[in-house]
């Protein structure tokens, strides 16, 4: 769906989106540091600060071993 349609869509007059450093500015930043980020935007950039346990594919331990852990 184009941003034209999109506002049609939604019967707005006009819909225009931020970039990510336009939405940094208007917090008031002069843009993101892409090394340490100023707010949490993992959302918006897919810049997440840990991995996806449920895609990481090295990953095989298995959650109930855990519980087996605490089970006396």
């Amino acid at each position: 769906m184009t941003v034209g349609q999109m506002a049609n869509f939604i019967n707005a007059d006009s819909l225009a989106f931020l970039t990510i450093d336009g939405l940094y500015r208007a917090l008031g930043e002069e843009k993101r540091s892409d090394d340490i980020p100023q707010y949490c935007d993992a959302c918006f950039t897919g810049d997440y600060p840990t991995t996806l346990t449920d895609f990481d594919e090295n990953s095989v331990d298995d959650q109930f071993s855990l519980l087996a852990e605490r089970v006396v």
